[in-house]
């Protein structure tokens, strides 16, 4: 398991140089389309400073950081990101207006977390040769804190797309995207913890239950998006 655990922390540190890559790109765009101008802006920004908050309030000797600063020195704890999701979705759901806005940061958010769990499952399979045997093992991405988070977003982008019914084709296609990937990385997360509580002969009734049940909540509006497109297409 400490080899695991030296391996992980590898795939974090890919997972946040992806992330820091992420942040600079849409301080980038933000700059150039005079929406922001600066890094400090930005859904991914709000909760990556967030989940700095939060670590700075549960240590002391954090106290004279910047919560940006804590964020990206905590490699190892990178998933806490996913804690801190469902708090910020309900200030979205709650607190921005227009629901354009709301869009704008529930994709901005699902992006930052498909990009995180895919930058770490590549790194883990170009080094796969030095993995130890993966039988019973759960991989940090696929642990009840990331499933959590995940879901609490897909669940997000879900409204939105109940909402968005009647309006620009565009922004329904744009959900309907970002549902795609979030299906992919959390029903992945989902076989990984089952794989793994299948291997060491612990319950897994009960998970697989909850994977079922949000497996058919997230492939039902596709499939109906599919089915849109496909009548539209022989109107």
């Amino acid at each position: 398991r400490s080899l695991q655990i030296i391996l992980e922390h590898g795939e974090k540190l890919a997972s946040m140089i992806c992330l820091r890559d992420l942040q600079n790109a849409l301080s980038q765009k933000n700059s150039i389309d005079g929406s922001g101008g600066s890094e400090t802006s930005g859904a991914l920004w709000d909760l990556i400073q967030l989940v700095g908050e939060k670590a700075r309030r549960n240590n002391v000797l954090l106290m004279d950081r910047e919560a940006v600063e804590i964020f990206y020195s905590k490699v190892s704890e990178i998933e806490e990101i996913f804690s801190c999701i469902h708090h910020y979705i309900s200030y979205i759901s709650e607190k921005v207006h227009p629901s354009l806005s709301r869009i704008h940061r529930a994709c901005e958010i699902s992006k930052a977390c498909t990009m995180l769990v895919s930058a770490a499952v590549n790194y883990r399979k170009i080094q796969s040769t030095w993995y130890p045997s993966p039988e019973g093992l759960c991989p940090w991405n696929c642990e009840p804190i990331v499933q959590s988070g995940l879901w609490s977003i897909a669940s997000l982008i879900l409204q939105l797309l109940k909402e968005s019914q009647g309006s620009d084709p565009s922004i329904k296609k744009e959900l309907v995207i970002h549902l795609e990937e979030l299906t992919d990385v959390l029903l992945e997360a989902y076989a990984g913890s089952l794989t793994a509580k299948i291997e060491r002969e612990e319950d897994y009734k009960g998970l697989q239950m909850e994977y079922a049940v949000r497996r058919d909540a997230l492939l039902g509006p596709m499939y109906q998006h599919v089915k849109e497109l496909a009548e539209a297409g022989y109107k």
